[in-house]
């Protein structure tokens, strides 16, 4: 998957949390819809027209997902990402973990020269 995909959703999910409309969505919620495997459907229910999933196909929902349950399990969002209120920045900082297990692994978008 692109490193922009996840950037994007990233940017919905942040700009979701910044509105101040969803701070009562706990990490337990959202791990909770983790591990029940419906956390796609979850976000749409509940942040409506403020989260844009389109852009991710079954498939990229389906390795999200089960990054995210890697993570859920394995990781102490509190001491590894400085996550230790909100649901929502719970998923961001999955997403920006993502980013960087994926930084070397994205092929090259065809006609774009890096600027490095």
């Amino acid at each position: 998957m692109r490193i922009t995909k996840l950037t994007s959703v990233g940017f919905c999910l942040n700009g979701a949390l910044g509105s101040g409309k969803y701070d009562d969505i706990s990490i337990a919620e959202v791990k909770k819809r983790i591990e029940q495997g419906d956390v796609f459907n979850y976000l749409e229910s509940v942040l409506g027209h403020d989260v844009d999933l389109t852009l991710l196909s079954p498939g990229d929902k389906a390795e999200l997902l089960k990054e995210w349950q890697d993570l859920a399990l394995a990781v102490d969002e509190g001491r590894k990402m400085c996550v230790d209120r909100n649901g929502l920045c719970l998923l961001v900082a999955y997403l920006l973990e993502g980013i960087q297990r994926r930084q070397d692994h994205n092929e090259p978008i065809p006609g774009h020269r890096p600027t490095r």
